[in-house]
Formats: C-alpha cells, structure tokens, sequence
C-alpha cells in the first residue's frame, strides 16, 4: 500500500507501557503467570529479557526511553522534576515525521514537556489513578478510526502497587500471588488488543516503565505473602492526598511512623526463615523504603517488539537499555533518527543476528517529594552492576557479580576494589561535564529550570505513591 507520493505508507505504532513490570515475572523459573499472548509475541517477534530502565521510577524512566538520552541530559533530573530541555522527544519527533498521535497517559507528563499534542487531545490523558486498568479505554481506541500511519500510546497502572486482580482470576492457577495474577489478567487483554491490529502494517512494542518489589515468596511447601489489601491501602492513598501543605510535617512523621511499625512486625516474622538477602529485600520493600536502591527488581524490564519486519521468533538475552527503543523503532519503520546526539543505539542488528558490543546502561534512583530517601547511581554492564551514593563516591557502594550472582545477594565491593574503581570510572565519563542536579551542562547550571506547574507535578506524584 503506497501513499499518494509513492513514498511507502510507513506502519502505525502502538506502544503499551506496563507500569512496575518485571521482566523475571513473564520469563524463565520465577514466571507463573498464564501468558498465551506474551508467548505468541515471543514465538513471532522479539523478547528482549535484559532491557535496563534508567531508573526506578516513571518519570525518570521517561525521560530515557523518549529522549533516547541519559535522563540527567533531558532537563528532568532536577530535585523538582523540571521540562525537558534541549531535547525533542521522540514522540515529537515521530509526529513531525508523519505519525498521528493518539494516546492515554498520565496528564503529568503533558506539564513535563515529554508528550506533544495528540489528536484527541482532550480525552489522551489519564489522571494517575492507582490500579485503573487501561485495557478496556485502549480498545475503545483502537476501534475508533485514526489517521494513518498512527502512533498510539498507552500506560496502564494495572500492576502499580497497590494491585485488585479481577475477579476472573483471583485463582491461584493464574499465579501465586496478586502480581502475578495481574500478569495474567493483563495477558488476556493483550490477546483482545492483538486482535484489532493487524501486525502486517501494525508495530507492536510492549515494555514497562521500571520493576517493583513484590512481597511475596514461594519457595517449596513455605508461602509468604505481604502484600498489603488493595482497598484498604487505596484509602489511605486518598486520605494522604487530602492532607492540607501545613500539615506535610505531620503526614510524614505518621507515615513513617506506620511504615516503620509494619517494617518491623514482617522481620520478626521471617527472622528464623533462612532467607537469602534478595528474598528478604523483596519481601520488606516497597515504594516507600528509604534505600532506593538498584536492584534488578527495580530496572530490569521486559521488551516485546512484534510486527513488520520483526516476524520471527527471537529472545535476546544480551543486554540493551530503556534509550535504545526508539533509535530501534525509528530504524524498523524507515526514518532517519533525530538530528540531535543521543546516548541510545538502535537494536535492529541484534534482529538480523548482527554483533553489536556491550551496552553499559547508566541508571539512577527517581526523587522522592516528601521523604529524604538514600538516592543512588551507577551503570550496569553484561557482567556487573554498580551503584553508590548520588552525592558522594564513598558511600553507599555496592558492586554484584551478576554472571556468578544473578540475584545480588553478595556485595564484592570491600573484596574488589579495583573493579570498583574500573566501575566508578566509566560512570564518571558518562555524567562528564553535566549538572545531575540541574539536567544541564557544567556551563548553564546557573540556568532558572523551575515550571510554574512543580505544584502539579508534585501532587501527580504522591497520587503514584512518590512520597
């Protein structure tokens, strides 16, 4: 099919964002949800099992996955989440190559200069409701009748903390606990979703924003679930969210105070289990834990890509990044890249069995609003994982043999000190000459990078559980 210039008719886009989506719960020995749909995508596109989110929460993660940039050289790493600066989003981008926008997202990002303006403007933004599910409002989309090529985005906040399976399966045969039951629940959609696109002219890119702590443990005849009633702390969001500004102070101390209390109840619980530190970990943290660690429960994320010209089954273990999606979709539907220096690389080598080399992936730990938490960075390669205090070099370090120690459980960097070094070297090339405070270079730091919407964006925040 050929537009009216002969120039082919390039293929729409429809591009789903699982918020806190792990990639170890849809692959290998910790999957236990029932995923026919996900495995058909397996089967006839491609799974990237080792995709690395740049951090652990949305916005951050946005601001690599759309800018195809470290976040820190988009403007958004600021302590207030400012715009992106010197930098065209690759939805931007796309629209002014010829895509028609349609979408449904959090309206947050439409104040941090991340999403331009959709077709349907007025009906492509959700508020950042906890656990709506997206999948009945992205059908309704893809029955309405857009402009081609289209690009179509969707978040969806089924698996965002805190999780209400539908009632069709809350049966233990569609996982052990109510993440992995949500896994299923979305897979059914999916298959729905599948059904209105037609792959032949259709590209289908599946990722999630960052991972999550779950709470949950299987592990032979022992079941440990801390999950916390979804209802119950859906209200406590709602109440939290009304508190009036002067009363921040309070809020904190009682949320802490609350969280401080439960911490201490699940230890004493599981104090004489045995545990290995990485199902500890899981089981005590959440959205709110004062350690923003980064852990590969946090960053590691799935990549589905299904459509023209990726329609062959392929997984590909080696490691890509959260920065390399979009250069990939530019490449599959034929347009040049952006004409602005990027840190990402497109991917599509990697289909056609071509080499690339190792993709270091800088990641960071997102902001918090009200609490003071311990924020990391680092780089993770192939082989290693490396993080440590965002403020100084000498704290916090943490260094994994991920080849001999995929689970993180045993810190080397005391014992290795010169992998440290080697490590905390290329992180540093990597942030040379930029602000991680301001989002800029060394030379503008001075530059005024508030927004008149930080009040907004800030109450969006707490509404997704960044207290």
């Amino acid at each position: 099919m050929e537009s009216s210039n002969n120039d082919p008719i390039k293929p729409n886009i429809l591009f789903l964002i699982l918020d806190s989506f792990r990639a170890d719960k849809i692959t290998g020995p910790e999957k236990n949800s029932l995923t026919p749909n996900f495995d058909y995508i397996k089967k006839n596109g491609v799974f990237f099992d080792h995709t690395i989110s740049s951090a652990d929460g949305t916005f951050l993660s946005y601001a690599g996955l759309f800018s195809g940039k470290h976040p820190f050289k988009t403007g958004l790493r600021s302590s207030k989440l400012t715009r992106f600066i010197d930098t065209t989003s690759y939805l931007e981008f796309l629209k002014n190559s010829g895509y028609k926008l349609y979408g449904y997202m959090p309206k947050t990002s439409s104040f941090l200069g991340i999403l331009p303006e959709f077709e349907d403007n007025e009906d492509s933004f959700c508020t950042s409701g906890i656990g709506a599910s997206a999948g009945r409002i992205i059908l309704d989309k893809l029955n309405y009748k857009m402009k081609e090529p289209w690009l179509f985005i969707a978040h969806t906040f089924d698996l965002h903390f805190p999780i209400t399976n539908p009632k069709e399966f809350t049966d233990k045969k569609f996982g052990s606990n109510n993440y992995e039951k949500q896994i299923s629940a979305i897979d059914y959609w999916l298959g729905q979703v599948l059904e209105k696109v037609d792959l032949k002219k259709t590209l289908v890119v599946i990722t999630g924003d960052h991972g999550s702590y779950i709470q949950s443990l299987n592990k032979g005849s022992l079941n440990i679930d801390f999950q916390d009633r979804a209802g119950l702390q859906t209200k406590i969001i709602k109440i939290s969210n009304k508190f009036p500004k002067f009363l921040e102070p309070l809020k904190l101390k009682l949320f802490l105070a609350r969280e401080n209390i439960s911490r201490k109840r699940k230890e004493e619980k599981i104090k004489d289990l045995n545990l290995k530190p990485h199902e500890i970990r899981g089981l005590l943290n959440q959205r709110s834990n004062l350690e923003r660690f980064l852990f590969d429960e946090k960053i590691r994320v799935p990549l589905f890509i299904i459509g023209p010209k990726v329609d062959h089954g392929m997984t590909i273990s080696q490691q890509v990044r959260h920065i390399d999606v979009f250069p990939t979709i530019c490449e599959i539907v034929g347009i040049p890249d952006k004409d602005e220096k990027i840190d990402g690389i497109s991917l599509y080598p990697l289909l056609e069995n071509r080499k690339i080399g190792d993709l270091t992936a800088y990641i960071e730990s997102h902001p918090a609003i009200i609490i003071q938490p311990t924020i990391v960075i680092g780089i993770r390669t192939d082989k290693y994982k490396y993080f440590r205090n965002r403020y100084d070099s000498n704290k916090n370090i943490h260094l994994y043999d991920l080849e001999n120690d995929p689970y993180e459980d045993n810190n080397i960097a005391d014992r290795d000190k010169k992998i440290v070094e080697e490590m905390e070297d290329i992180l540093k090339k990597i942030i040379n000459g930029f602000s991680l405070e301001k989002g800029c270079r060394l030379e503008n730091v001075d530059d005024d990078l508030g927004t008149e919407e930080t009040g907004i964006v800030e109450k969006e925040l707490k509404k997704m559980g960044y207290v």
